[in-house]
C-alpha cells in the first residue's frame, strides 16, 4: 500500500521554462491527500528556493531539499541535516578560483556565489527566474557565515572536471545542464527519502516517486514504485517502473491513476499561475 508520493519540482511538477503547474497536477495531487497518502517534495533546491506558486496549491508533508542534504517536515522539524565541513568549504573555494570555474553554496538562508557570479545568475535566472536569493561573495575574505553549505551548485569547464572529482572524492558531481553540477556529500534523493520512511516506520516499498533528471536516479530505484517523466532522461526512464507523459500533458495524474491512486484524470492542459 503507498503511503508516501514523492515528487522532483522542475521538470516533475513544474514546467521546465516558464515554471508553471499543470491544473491537472494540482488536482491530482490534492486528491492524493484527499485518500490519505502523504506529499513530498524531493528536489536539489535548497530550502529557500521552492516554488512558491506550487506551495500555495499543495500542502506538502514532507521536504528533501538540496539532494537528500536537508529534510524536514511540514513543522520544521528537522529530520535530517548534512552540512560541508570548514575544511572542505574553504578547498572548494580555492580550488574554484584557481581554476576560474564558477562556485555557488546552497546554505540555509540563501545561495552564496563565491566565484564566477554572471556564470551562476544566468543559470539561477534560467532554472529559477529570480536572483534575490543570490548573494555576491567575491569580496568576501574566506567564508564567513553562519552556518555551513547544504550542497554547492558549480559551472565546471570539461577540461577541469576529472581533476576536480579528484581532488574531492567525497563528493558527488550530478549534472544537470551543460556544464552545471550539483555537488553534494555522499547521499541523493532516495536516502533523504529513507530518512521520511524510518521516523515514521514505513519501508521504501510503500512509497511512489516521480522525477526526470540524474538526480532523481537513485530515488526512482530505491522507492516502490518510480515514475520518469515522459521527457525524462533515458537512464531514469530505463530505471523506472512507469513512463508516465509530459509534465505539461497530465504526466502526474497519469500515472497516479495508472496505479490506481486516484479516481479520475483532470483533463485540463491549461496550467495555472
Amino acid at each position: 500500500m503507498i503511503k508516501l508520493a514523492v515528487f522532483d519540482v522542475d521538470g516533475t511538477l513544474v514546467t521546465k521554462g516558464n515554471r508553471r503547474v499543470p491544473a491537472s497536477c494540482v488536482h491530482a495531487l490534492n486528491e492524493l491527500s484527499r485518500k490519505g497518502v502523504k506529499l513530498a517534495i524531493a528536489s536539489g533546491r535548497p530550502p529557500f528556493a521552492m516554488e512558491q506558486s506550487l506551495l500555495e496549491q499543495v500542502s506538502f508533508d514532507y521536504f528533501v531539499c538540496s539532494n537528500g542534504a536537508f529534510v524536514r517536515n511540514a513543522q520544521h522539524e528537522v529530520l535530517y541535516h548534512y552540512s560541508f565541513t570548514m575544511e572542505e568549504t574553504r578547498s572548494l573555494i580555492h580550488a574554484f578560483k584557481k581554476t576560474d570555474n564558477a562556485l555557488m553554496f546552497q546554505c540555509q538562508d540563501a545561495a552564496h556565489c563565491y566565484h564566477g557570479y554572471k556564470r551562476i545568475a544566468n543559470m539561477l535566472q534560467n532554472f529559477l527566474g529570480r536572483l534575490d536569493i543570490l548573494v555576491d561573495e567575491r569580496e568576501s575574505e574566506g567564508y564567513l557565515q553562519d552556518t555551513m553549505p547544504l550542497a554547492a551548485v558549480a559551472k565546471i569547464e570539461d577540461a577541469d572536471l576529472e581533476m576536480m572529482k579528484q581532488r574531492f572524492p567525497q563528493f558527488l558531481f550530478t549534472p544537470f545542464d551543460t556544464c552545471f553540477y550539483d555537488i553534494n556529500g555522499a547521499h541523493d534523493k532516495a536516502t533523504g527519502v529513507s530518512h521520511i520512511c524510518e521516523a515514521m516506520g514505513w519501508s521504501m516499498q510503500d512509497v511512489i516517486s516521480f522525477g526526470d533528471d540524474y538526480n532523481d536516479l537513485e530515488m526512482i530505484k530505491a522507492c516502490g514504485i518510480g515514475v520518469a517523466m515522459g521527457d525524462a532522461r533515458e537512464a531514469v526512464k530505463e530505471a523506472a517502473d512507469y513512463v508516465s507523459g509530459l509534465c505539461s500533458r497530465n504526466g502526474i495524474a497519469q500515472a497516479l491513476l495508472h496505479y490506481g491512486l486516484i479516481d479520475r484524470v483532470c483533463d485540463d492542459e491549461a496550467v495555472s499561475e
